[in-house]
């Protein structure tokens, strides 16, 4: 059976996987950055507490 062929499709794909990966170095600067806003967070609080409770023992001292 010279000079017959048949077709055939062929199908190639690629297939991209991307990913990230944080370094140890990034992770340990992220979570130091956490860190650091929580306590900003934490003082910032506190200040508005201590504001809040100042503001109310003025007060009652005025009544």
């Amino acid at each position: 059976m010279t000079g017959w062929y048949k077709a055939m499709t062929i199908e190639v794909r690629q297939l991209v996987i991307k990913s990230s990966v944080q370094s140890e170095v990034v992770a340990a600067t992220n979570e130091q950055q956490l860190i650091e806003s929580i306590a900003a967070l934490r003082d910032e609080l506190l200040s508005e507490c201590r504001e809040m409770v100042n503001e109310c023992v003025r007060n009652s001292a005025e009544r």
